[in-house]
């Protein structure tokens, strides 16, 4: 009789034991299929304007934040993790569901913040599962995985998302098509319910040893392979520690040659880069989906197209990033693949100030979204591998984790100013000015490259 090798057996008990990944099926290609969606809904369907759309993904953003380090905190003290699980699922199927009914922006904006304060139970649960039923040695190939299934769950609903726009609005109307493709997204995210619920184990209440967070391991967690209008943790594995607002207010009253007791000089540095970069890059992409149906008059279904196409490049570019992160260093890679991204940007502005219509429009930004999904692709991975190199050993985590607080901050703020910015500049500009503020990232980036090689003898 045909026995399993030791090395053999034991990969089979740790897939059996993460079975759970596929509940997230469903969520993430609910979630993919409505990606596009929300700014179309406020602009065509509520009659709302631009700002609207980035006061919405602001206050998201803002719901988000605080509420996964709630649900992450309690999570460790009460409950199971397949408890929040399953909340987290629901907290997004259900008010995705009632959005199909809003009447006006007001209830709109209260599900909005809802679905992102409790959808978020789920985030921080997702990490501390894996490292709390597995082995160190099996946390690689799970966060792989683990990134792997949702980040394709999210293309698949991103590919439906196009489809169904497509043709639903040819057949039924855009109305219909918006409101009943927000009940398509949050019926599949009850069926994420029911997978939690009957996959996920359930694990004795025990105080866990304190879990060490190598590079290697926070390097290849903490952003989803898609980028979504909101740029927050796909999952987290540590729970900043540090006060963001408090440690800026700091750095403005000491100047950056302060002495930094707790974390690199650096990586301080590194911060302030990561949240002017995703304050610039969520100013310019949030009007991103109103301005192709306002100023190019493309339809829904191309505005899905484009944004499918964003998501497709960055799941094919994830791998090939992180092999090239580990023949150079990660501030080289994220410092080319920002120098696309202000190209991105720029050719949005280009196709906006010099009056490019019709098919023309559509396949440039098809060919810029591309380029931009190589990029976010080099954003997700360079930024959380560069942060755990950058600081002090056994500080990994924590560090990570008040990376994850700067973006979210620079996420809000930018979300927050898009709308106006467009108002009061026009589109065309309001690219190039977050194609400015990237460029600028981008020598920044250098300037900590050479801080952590001169004087604190690191390759990051």
């Amino acid at each position: 009789m045909a026995t399993l090798s030791a090395p053999a057996a034991e990969g089979t008990t740790w897939e059996r034991k993460v079975r759970w990944f596929y509940s997230f099926l469903p969520h993430k290609m609910g979630a993919g299929s409505t990606l596009s969606l929300m700014p179309l809904f406020i602009t065509d369907v509520l009659g709302a304007n631009v700002a609207v759309v980035g006061i919405a993904s602001a206050l998201s953003s803002a719901a988000a934040v605080p509420a996964a380090w709630f649900w992450g905190w309690l999570s460790d003290r009460f409950g199971s993790r397949r408890s929040y699980l399953a909340l987290g699922f629901l907290g997004f199927a259900l008010p995705t569901l009632l959005m199909a009914f809003s009447r006006d922006i007001y209830t709109f904006l209260l599900l909005v913040v809802a679905a992102a304060a409790t959808g978020m139970a789920a985030t921080p649960v997702s990490s501390t599962l894996i490292m709390d039923s597995l082995p160190r040695s099996h946390w690689d190939q799970a966060f792989g995985r683990f990134n792997q299934i949702g980040g394709w769950a999210l293309v698949a609903g991103r590919i439906f998302g196009f489809l169904w726009m497509t043709y639903a609005v040819l057949w039924w109307g855009n109305e219909f098509a918006q409101r009943n493709l927000w009940l398509i997204g949050g019926g599949l995210g009850l069926l994420s319910v029911v997978g939690a619920w009957q996959m996920t184990p359930v694990l004795n209440r025990r105080r866990l040893p304190e879990r060490a967070h190598m590079a290697e391991i926070v390097g290849k967690t903490g952003f989803s392979l898609v980028e979504r209008p909101r740029y927050l943790p796909n999952s987290l594995h540590h729970l900043p520690t540090l006060n963001p607002l408090r440690l800026v207010r700091q750095l403005l009253a000491a100047g950056l040659g302060a002495p930094i007791r707790r974390f690199s000089q650096p990586l301080i540095l590194y911060y302030l880069v990561s949240f002017l970069l995703f304050t610039a890059s969520v100013m310019a992409y949030t009007p991103f989906a109103v301005w192709q149906r306002q100023e190019l008059g493309n339809t829904p279904g191309h505005v899905f197209l484009v944004g499918m196409v964003n998501s497709i490049a960055a799941a094919f570019s994830y791998r090939w990033v992180g092999a090239a992160i580990q023949r150079r260093d990660s501030l080289i890679v994220q410092a080319g693949t920002l120098t696309l991204r202000v190209m991105v940007f720029g050719g949005f502005a280009a196709v906006s100030l010099l009056g490019l219509r019709g098919p023309a429009s559509l396949a440039v930004l098809i060919f810029l979204q591309a380029l931009s999904g190589l990029s976010w692709a080099g954003i997700a991975v360079a930024g959380n591998t560069t942060v755990a190199h950058l600081a002090p050993r056994g500080r990994e985590g924590a560090a990570v984790g008040t990376y994850n607080s700067f973006v979210g901050l620079g996420a809000i703020l930018g979300a927050l100013v898009s709308g106006y910015v467009v108002l009061w500049l026009g589109y065309g500009l309001a690219f190039a000015v977050g194609a400015g503020g990237i460029g600028l990232t981008v020598l920044m980036l250098m300037l900590v490259r050479h801080w952590a090689r001169v004087n604190h003898d690191v390759t990051p």
